[in-house]
Parts: structure tokens; C-alpha cells; sequence
């Protein structure tokens, strides 16, 4: 990975050209869709916002040229080009002016809840919409594989759909945004990302946040897309405050000196057991957001 952020980091033409190569694998392999809108967001980290944006462009006219060249259209080129490098510009304009991760990772998660709430208004019953989406999936897997599914077990699914899709697509802006920083650091300031991730930090008043939302969503007596919105704020500040305890822990692990098997354990937890490894980090990180977890165990002064 570092060797792409160098190969783009010669010029601007090698950087449209990389973030053009990776946005193109992004359609056979969706992650990918992280570094090529790391290369405009490591630009735009570099250069300023000026410069990330020509290239940006850049990058923009090279995709229409190969996809219209591959029989695609026009409009889903564009659409490919907005998704991949617009929220990458957007969130590396905005870390460069804060110097810190906590701001950009917050518009990332403002940014999913904007495009939830637009699919809610959009298509009503998003259970519904999954279902209906999915039907192929169970009729193939029913067909092949010899499973059936209940109503209420395609239903399940459906909703477990929503909930994950919206996690996927804040990975993917905070991936983004990290994995830029991390070259950046990488090129030009070794050590800087671990330092500056160890102390990301939410405003004080998330927490109130967080707690008006859990008490909306809990004792709310009405259904519909409110609620269903305020859901889903619920869990994109369960995953932001994840990550304040992922850095809560990195940061007790630094000053104790545990080993790196330690981490790579719970890496793997998150990996395999996310629904139980996530509420645990969020609950750190809510809790180092109220009392500072990391200046206790330091001492360090407030």
C-alpha cells in the first residue's frame, strides 16, 4: 500500500491514474473503493485543496474515458467518481484545516446518516426494500443450496441488511480518511498517524448526544422513519465512539507496554465477533468521553 501512495505521490497524473486503477477494482472488489479515494485524499492532505481537486477532476475524466471506452454509461461513471473521491476531498479538507481525526470522522458519520435518511424518504420501508432486494439471494440459495427461509427469518435478514449497510459505508469514509493520514505519515512524518489516533478524542457533548438519542429511540411510542432515523444515528455513534475506545486502547497498550499479539486479538475479535467487540469499545470510548480514561492512567494534567 505504501508503494501505490508513493507511485502517486510523483505527480499529478500518476495520482489520477492510481485512483482511476483503484476505483476500477473497486467493481470487482468493493474495498478497494478505500485507497482510490485515499490517493485524492492524500493529495488533497498534501497539496491543499486546490491541488486535490484538479487531480480529483483528473481522475473524474479518466474513469468516463475508460468506462465509456468498456461499453458503461456516462451516468454511472459519474456516480462511481462522486461516491469514490468527493466525500475523500470533502473529509481530507477538513482534517487538514483540524489537525485532528475527530471532526472529519464525525462528518463521515453525518454524511451516512444524510444517505440513510435520503433512502428512507426515498423507499419507504427499508426492511422492505432489502427483502425485495435479497429475493434472488434466497430463491438462488432455496434453488442450490436447499435452504429455505421463513418470512420471519427473511425479514431478519432484511433488517440486519440496513443495519450493516450503513456501518459499511462509514468503514469505508473512515477507512478513507485514516488510510490517507496513514500514508501521509508514512512518507513524510514516521510515527505521526499512531500519535495522533491514540489521542482522537469526541466533544464533550456527544455524550449528550448519544444519550438524548438512546433515550428518543427507547421510549419513542411512534414507528416510521423518525424512528427508524434516530436508530440509525444510534448505531453510527456506537461505531464513533468504538473508535474513541479502539484509541483508548491503543493508547493504554503504548504506556503499559502490552505486546502486539494483544491488539491483533482484539482485531480479530472485531472481525469475528463485531456485535460484541464494538459495544464493549463504544462503552470505553464513552467512558474515557466522560472522565478521560487516558489522563487518569497517565497522569497527565486536565
Amino acid at each position: 500500500m505504501r508503494g501505490l501512495a508513493r507511485l502517486a505521490m510523483r505527480g499529478p497524473t500518476f495520482a489520477a491514474a492510481c485512483a482511476v486503477a483503484m476505483a476500477l477494482a473497486s467493481m470487482v472488489f468493493g474495498a478497494l473503493l478505500i485507497p482510490a479515494g485515499a490517493i485524492i485524499a492524500l493529495t488533497t492532505l498534501r497539496f491543499g485543496a486546490r491541488e486535490g481537486f484538479k487531480i480529483a477532476a483528473l481522475a473524474t475524466g479518466l474513469l468516463v474515458v475508460v468506462r465509456l471506452g468498456l461499453g458503461q454509461s456516462l451516468s454511472h461513471s459519474l456516480a462511481l467518481a462522486a461516491v469514490a473521491w468527493a466525500p475523500a476531498w470533502l473529509l481530507a479538507n477538513v482534517l487538514r484545516l483540524r489537525r485532528a481525526q475527530d471532526w472529519p470522522l464525525m462528518l463521515a458519520a453525518l454524511m451516512v446518516l444524510t444517505g440513510t435518511a435520503l433512502m428512507r424518504l426515498s423507499v419507504g420501508d427499508v426492511t422492505a426494500f432489502w427483502r425485495k432486494t435479497l429475493k434472488p439471494f434466497f430463491e438462488l440459495m432455496s434453488k442450490d443450496a436447499g435452504a429455505r427461509f421463513s418470512a420471519e427469518q427473511m425479514d431478519f435478514i432484511a433488517g440486519q441488511m440496513h443495519g450493516w449497510t450503513r456501518v459499511a459505508m462509514f468503514v469505508v469514509l473512515a477507512g478513507t480518511i485514516l488510510l490517507a493520514r496513514w500514508w501521509q505519515a508514512e512518507l513524510y512524518n514516521p510515527g505521526g498517524f499512531g500519535s495522533e489516533f491514540r489521542e482522537l478524542s469526541l466533544p464533550r457533548g456527544m455524550t449528550g448526544v448519544a444519550g438524548v438519542s438512546a433515550l428518543a429511540y427507547a421510549f419513542s411510542e411512534e414507528g416510521g422513519a423518525m424512528l427508524g432515523l434516530v436508530g440509525d444515528a444510534c448505531v453510527l455513534l456506537v461505531v464513533l465512539f468504538a473508535l474513541q475506545g479502539l484509541a483508548v486502547i491503543h493508547f493504554l497498550a503504548r504506556v503499559r507496554g502490552l505486546a502486539g499479539a494483544w491488539l491483533a486479538t482484539l482485531y480479530v475479535m472485531l472481525v469475528l465477533v463485531p456485535q460484541v467487540a464494538g459495544p464493549i469499545l463504544a462503552t470505553t470510548g464513552l467512558a474515557d468521553n466522560i472522565v478521560d480514561l487516558r489522563r487518569l492512567r497517565s497522569g497527565r494534567q486536565p
